[in-house]
């Protein structure tokens, strides 16, 4: 809006995914693929999701090593239509592993989920993205690297190709540059591998 004074917004900040014609909404930004034919959309990047906790957390509780290490820990769930997501995936060198994890707390709030993990509350799976901030200042580091959770794309979604304006497509390169360069960062840092931009 600063660099395009004749734009104006208006925001629904919600983890759920809205009704296009219900909620009256022009576009949204999700995670994950659109899942819906008649929806379109713009991949805006990759988005490789990590296991993060606060380094007094670890100091604590100890820093596991390994995924069969992860049922001891206080898991930080995210929870979507009264599903709470407490099986972590990860994998390495061509293997997966299932944790059903343990924990007190869970949210439909991905941002609350990083608020505690942030406070030292347990260990959250979460998209690099969330946690950059966090990430590049020290508050919270990435553990077991080596296992990596499930990665997920981040995407700009259309309810029609009427939809699609002059704005909308600003709207998709503002958001290409500031991912990529957040992304570029991590990589820097080490926190995220070559697969994000592939």
């Amino acid at each position: 809006m600063d660099a395009h004074p004749k734009v104006s917004l208006k925001t629904n900040i919600s983890d759920s995914n809205i009704d296009f014609y219900r909620d009256s909404v022009d576009i949204a930004l999700r995670y994950g693929s659109p899942s819906y034919a008649n929806l379109y959309g713009f991949k805006i990047c990759n988005v490789p999701s990590l296991l993060c906790a606060t380094p007094g957390y670890l100091a604590q509780h100890g820093s596991p090593q390994h995924p069969h290490e992860l049922a001891s820990h206080n898991g930080l769930f995210y929870q979507l239509h009264d599903i709470i997501h407490d099986t972590w995936a990860f994998s390495h060198s061509g293997i997966e592993y299932k944790i059903k994890m343990n924990g007190r707390h869970a949210s439909n709030d991905g941002d609350l989920v990083r608020r505690w993990c942030t406070a030292g509350k347990g260990l959250a799976v979460k998209s690099c993205l969330d946690m950059s901030a966090d990430l590049l200042s020290g508050k919270v580091v990435n553990i077991m690297p080596k296992f990596k959770p499930r990665p997920t794309e981040l995407w700009l979604i259309c309810p029609s190709r009427q939809s699609i304006t002059p704005a909308v497509r600003l709207l998709r390169d503002m958001f290409k540059q500031k991912c990529s360069l957040i992304l570029k960062q991590l990589h820097e840092r080490g926190f995220i591998d070559d697969s994000a931009f592939i």
